[in-house]
């Protein structure tokens, strides 16, 4: 199934693609609402926790070069229903994880050109298409496309924070802490989500070209790039009083507005549709692949097993297809707006990580820095996972019916072993 097609450039590509998303939209002005300028200390952490996060788990997914990614590096330490438990959760998190992506970008899109609801559904839809062909068409296509996709939003976010940082002002960092450290601590659960997508490439890593060389340059490249982006975005819009009641839903559309012009409108457009097409990009890509390693494994229906002749796994990139596609229809008709639907894939998406980052302690114990690395990644996923409130039943509930359907999947296999016994 491997193409081995992916190159150094096109790793930080997809990096960017994943980890550089949809947060940037919304999170900078939300979490400025919930902590006040204190939420610039919240992006500090994260983009520190990400250091850690990023190391360990490209440092694994080298080890064992295998499509299951996150769940395979907690099957070598945890065993067969952890690593289950784990890629279930990935799974449903991207169920229902990239309407929400698509929503974000098109609630932007609505927001800018005045668009009715029925108009920010429609465009989450063709999200959703869009990621879906690129996918199909296989590999060389997905990493391509990511490439020309995160130098552009890069580009554009970089012009925007240079052109905002005279416009900052020291009265806007006062009151500094409103919200004290229980509003440092929600603004983290929310940042989150724009730092989702280190796992993402594990699932990648036997599509590299020359992977022992290029995904751990493409690591540390992509770890000091978004950090710097987020963290600086984030003080631009405290510093410029771009959101909340005196500024706007779309803090990055008012940023852009004061530094490119007239036509900010338009360019905040495009940035939405590229960070979202991008990350829905490279979540199908690796979430597809995901699917056909735990099919392997008996962890999930034999039915993802099919591919097509790019080597696509295409009966998961249709699952995500239409899951995501019934996610925005029940957002739409039971009003569930995209602040709330956030938690869901955010709270199994916490999860993922501290199961993982756990399983990096075991696996790298006996290596220093390793270990130093995986323990900071657990203590602060753990740390965040409170946060999350009433949502933390979301990964509950997933973990035990995946128990269940393994202890289906056994007890069926069992039985149809003895059937073939006795026709033997």
């Amino acid at each position: 199934m491997s193409s081995r097609s992916i190159t150094y450039v096109q790793g930080v590509a997809l990096y960017m693609g994943a980890v550089l998303g949809s947060g940037i939209l919304i999170l900078p002005g939300n979490t400025a609402e919930l902590a006040g300028p204190a939420s610039i200390i919240s992006w500090v952490l994260m983009s520190l926790l990400s250091i850690p996060l990023a190391y360990t788990f490209a440092r694994l997914a080298l080890a064992y070069e295998h499509y299951g990614g996150v769940a395979t590096i907690v099957g070598q330490a945890y065993g067969r229903t952890w690593s289950a438990i784990v890629g279930w959760l990935f799974f449903v998190w991207v169920c229902c994880g990239q309407a929400v992506v698509g929503l974000t970008g098109a609630g932007y899109i609505s927001a800018v050109f005045g668009l009715p609801e029925a108009a920010t559904y429609g465009f989450a839809w063709l999200f959703l298409v869009a990621a879906a062909v690129t996918n199909w068409l296989g590999m060389r296509a997905s990493a391509a496309f990511s490439l020309v996709l995160s130098g552009t939003v890069l580009v554009l976010l970089l012009l925007t924070i240079g052109f905002s940082l005279p416009d900052v002002r020291a009265e806007h960092f006062t009151p500094f802490a409103p919200g004290g450290i229980s509003g440092i601590g929600q603004a983290c659960v929310l940042i989150f989500w724009a730092f989702f997508g280190w796992e993402s490439i594990t699932h990648l890593v036997p599509e590299f070209r020359r992977p022992q060389r290029d995904v751990m340059r493409a690591t540390w490249s992509s770890v000091f790039l978004i950090g710097a982006v987020y963290t600086l975005l984030s003080v631009v819009t405290v510093g410029t009083g771009g959101y909340g009641a005196d500024g706007t839903n779309a803090p990055l559309a008012a940023l852009m507005s004061r530094a490119i012009g007239v036509s900010a409108g338009f360019a905040t457009a495009i940035v939405a549709c590229i960070v979202c097409a991008g990350t829905l990009n490279v979540y199908l890509a690796s979430s597809s692949r995901l699917c056909y390693a735990m099919a392997e494994e008996r962890k999930l229906p034999r039915w993802f097993l099919q591919r097509n002749k790019q080597g696509t796994p295409q009966r998961g990139v249709l699952f995500f297809f239409v899951t995501n596609t019934l996610t925005l229809a029940a957002s739409l008709l039971f009003k569930i707006p995209v602040e709330e639907l956030i938690l869901v894939p955010t709270s199994l998406g916490i999860f993922v990580y501290i199961i993982a980052s756990f399983a990096c302690v075991k696996l790298l114990w006996k290596d220093r820095i390793g270990r130093v690395s995986a323990l900071l990644a657990a203590v602060c996923c753990t740390a965040v996972a409170p946060f999350s409130y009433g949502y933390l039943v979301c990964p509950i509930v997933v973990a035990a019916v995946c128990v269940v359907y393994l202890r289906w999947r056994e007890a069926s296999d069992g039985v149809q072993l003895e059937k073939t016994g006795i026709e033997g």
